[in-house]
């Protein structure tokens, strides 16, 4: 189902692993300056708020992956490091992307995710 700005939402999954917890969410768009790939996403690893039960804030990012188009001096398609910084990503698609942010998941950070 298509949302009000014309986004439909492809992924969302979310795993959680104890203390820590990974969220994917993408959404087809319009191809715009702001999203020339016609894709919305962002794919996150990050540790749990512990003073609210079972939720997960931005402030436990340990890795991000988005297109996110405001942030200063970053790629179109970029990650954002457990020290602050942004990198460049290839974006070949989503589901690449998504497969390359899950096998990072489980191989660096040795979580188990089926």
């Amino acid at each position: 189902m298509a949302g009000d700005d014309g986004a439909t939402l492809v992924i969302d999954r979310r795993e959680e692993f104890g203390e820590t917890y990974a969220h994917a969410r993408a959404w087809r768009v319009p191809v715009s300056d702001r999203y020339p790939d016609g894709v919305k996403y962002s794919f996150q690893y990050g540790t749990k708020d512990d003073t609210k039960t079972d939720t997960a804030t931005d402030d436990g990012t340990i890795i991000r992956y988005d297109n996110f188009p405001d942030h200063p001096n970053a790629a179109i398609h970029h990650k954002h490091l457990p020290d602050g910084t942004v990198e460049a990503v290839e974006f070949a698609g989503l589901r690449p992307l998504f497969e390359a942010f899950k096998t990072e998941v489980t191989e660096d950070y040795d979580e188990q995710w089926n």
